[in-house]
C-alpha cells in the first residue's frame, strides 16, 4: 500500500484536512510512534494557515520528515534537517510550481474533490524525498497510530 493510498482514507474518509493528513498517513505508513495528540498540532495549518499561506500539505510533510529525522531537537541536527526540509521543499516546488496555498488551489483545486489532488501529488513528494535522503522506509504492515 502507498503513502497516498492511506492519505486518502484521512482525507475523503475521515475528513482531516490536508496538513492533518500527510501526518496522519505518515506516521502510519512510516510507523513513527505519534500518537493521536501530536496529530492536532496540524489543524491550523489546512489552508494554508487558513490565510492561503504555505500549503498545509507542505507543511504536514515537513512534519513528517522532522519526526523521521530530528531526535532531541533541530539545532542539534541541523547538518541533517537542513538538507532534507530543503530538498523537501524544492521537490514540492517541482511539483507544484508553488508552495502557497493560494497559488498551488488554482490548478490543484476543486470544487468536488477539494485539495484532494494536492493532498496525492504532497504524499508522492513526501516518499520520492524519503527515497532520495534514503531514510528508513515504510514499515509493512503500516501499524497505525498509537493513542496516548
Amino acid at each position: 500500500m502507498a503513502l497516498e493510498d492511506i492519505a486518502k482514507r484521512y482525507y475523503k474518509t475521515e475528513g482531516y484536512n490536508c496538513a492533518e493528513t500527510l501526518l496522519h498517513a505518515a506516521n502510519e505508513y512510516y510507523d513513527l510512534g505519534l500518537h493521536d495528540h501530536d496529530m492536532r498540532t496540524m489543524a491550523g495549518f489546512g489552508g494554508g494557515m487558513f490565510v492561503g499561506s504555505v500549503c498545509g500539505a507542505l507543511v504536514g510533510a515537513q512534519a513528517a520528515l522532522s519526526a523521521m529525522i530530528v531526535k532531541d531537537r533541530a539545532h542539534h541536527q541541523m547538518e541533517d534537517i537542513r538538507p532534507a526540509s530543503q530538498r523537501l521543499h524544492r521537490n514540492f516546488r517541482n511539483a507544484y510550481n508553488a508552495v502557497e496555498c493560494k497559488d498551488i488551489k488554482k490548478d490543484w483545486h476543486s470544487k468536488e474533490e477539494k485539495c484532494w489532488k494536492t493532498v496525492e501529488q504532497a504524499s508522492r513528494v513526501l516518499e520520492q524525498t524519503v527515497n532520495e535522503l534514503q531514510l528508513p522506509q515504510a514499515k509493512e504492515p503500516a501499524s497505525g497510530v498509537q493513542t496516548a
